[in-house]
């Protein structure tokens, strides 16, 4: 015999067999349950499990270069190279603005500062409440209840406080984003002239190379002849060999920068580097402390973000202030649904906030002090960038007094013994390896400027970073 089972509806009970009504399928409510189940489930968030095969097609995904969206309008003046072709500093950068990780990080976090914009400036939605509803009113067939709709009221300014808080932080991410790149130009210019540096050094060394390949040839005839030592052409393999590990050293150097350059540029195919003539030129600009100091502070992005922070505490003293006097902090309209209900049934409440206990002191003395700090931090950075551009301006000069004081003894009077060497040998007056020192000191000279060139453009390189931006007239 079937089990029977207890239903109770409306406290009534009834019995009846353990199988389902005639007509009815059993397994509706199964599917029905399933349906349900897979409803719920599909509205639920599922966070994606960590697979290693993702980063491997991300790292795949990014060798591909193509324009990113957080290319500036001012970058996309300079025409794409090829793949194969050798980049200029202006098409390094450029690349590096669309590719860079780092600087992507960076735009990213000031989306989300802009975004936030729009957050301060939501405000609470309005509730619908059910209240008064009694349990014993259904057994006598008089159920009621209320219905209201119950909203808040912002206290006045408040909305709009917030809103210039959350620009003044978009505005000062936004500035840092900006540092991000000017570094990032810096850095690039940086290893541009190393490159122009290691390339011109491997040359002279390369012909100093040549210049000790010849002396050793010369004192092995001499030896042959017995007119020299095996003391001096040993000493003459040594300085050889030493100028090859130069040489050598120079080579590696050129491979880690150029390493440098492709890190700095994102990810992408294998990438070669251009180099220009006038990379370690002369910047014939006029160079005065008083209008370079206040092109620093009219364009470091640093100041902007101090600004901001001044005026962001501003607003947190408003704020904090507000809360000082009542306000309503929310207004409900009702509405009785029951028997006895008519069309007038409305109601309204109101709740207001009394600082009757609290004045908010100490959150608005707290917000003050934050006010002069953020000032302090203004007046320090202002310091600080002005100390910047005194100090790279001072290396500059510094660089280019050692370059002119090259360009105006050294170089001239070796070009003159050079000359004159040259005259004493063809004349038949001049050992020959005496003309062969007089040229490899030649060499080590050229050598030294290139040294001083570098150095000099780095310290302009310097002081372009310090200004927030490149030199002009």
């Amino acid at each position: 015999m079937a089990r029977p089972l207890i239903a109770a509806t409306n406290g009534l009970v009834a019995t009846q067999a353990a199988r389902p009504p005639a007509g009815r399928n059993p397994r509706i409510p199964i599917a029905a349950t399933h349906a349900l189940g897979l409803t719920l489930a599909a509205g639920c968030f599922h966070a994606p499990a960590y697979s290693p095969q993702r980063s491997v097609a991300t790292w795949h995904d990014m060798q591909s270069t193509r324009p990113g969206s957080n290319t500036p309008a001012g970058s996309r003046d300079t025409p794409s190279p090829a793949a194969d072709d050798a980049l200029s500093a202006d098409q390094a950068y450029a690349l590096a603005l669309a590719n860079n990780p780092e600087l992507a990080v960076a735009e990213a976090e000031a989306e989300v500062a802009a975004a936030g914009v729009d957050v301060a400036k939501q405000v609470e939605n309005p509730t619908v409440r059910f209240t008064n509803f009694r349990v014993d009113d259904t057994a006598g067939g008089k159920t009621g209840f209320n219905l209201g709709l119950r909203a808040p009221i912002p206290r006045p300014g408040s909305v709009h406080a917030r809103v210039k808080q959350a620009r003044l932080a978009a505005d000062s991410v936004h500035s840092e984003t900006e540092a991000a790149r000017r570094l990032l130009r810096s850095e690039i210019d940086r290893r541009y002239a190393r490159l122009a540096l290691l390339r011109a050094d491997i040359d002279e060394l390369t012909r100093a190379a040549a210049l000790g390949d010849a002396r050793r040839t010369q004192l092995r005839a001499r030896l042959e002849r017995q007119a020299a030592t095996q003391v001096d052409l040993a000493l003459a393999d040594v300085d050889h060999a030493e100028t090859l590990e130069q040489a050598s050293r120079a080579r590696d150097e050129l491979a880690l920068t150029e390493a440098e350059l492709t890190r700095l540029i994102g990810p992408g195919p294998p990438r070669t580097f251009r180099v220009d003539a006038n990379t370690l030129g002369a910047r014939d600009l006029p160079l005065d402390m008083t209008r370079l100091t206040e092109q620093a502070l009219r364009a470091r992005p640093e100041l902007r973000t101090a600004q901001s922070r001044v005026s962001q505490a501003q607003a947190g003293v408003y704020l904090a202030r507000s809360e000082v006097y009542p306000w309503l902090s929310w207004a409900q309209v009702n509405y009785y649904f029951g028997a006895s209900s008519t069309p007038a049934a409305f109601g309204f409440g109101l709740a207001l906030d009394v600082p009757l206990f609290s004045w908010n002191r100490g959150e608005i003395k707290a917000a003050r002090a934050l006010v002069r700090q953020r000032e302090a931090e203004e007046r320090a950075s202002v310091s600080q960038v002005a100390s910047e551009v005194r100090d790279a301006l001072a290396r500059v000069e510094r660089a280019n007094t050692r370059v002119q004081e090259l360009e105006a003894t050294l170089l001239p009077r070796l070009d003159e013994a050079a000359r004159a060497a040259e005259a004493a040998l063809a004349a038949g007056a001049l050992d020959p390896l005496q003309a062969g020192e007089i040229e490899a000191r030649r060499v080590a000279a050229r050598r030294l400027h290139l040294a001083a060139l570098h150095d000099r453009r780095d310290a302009l390189i310097d002081l372009e970073l310090a200004l927030g931006g490149p030199l002009t007239h």
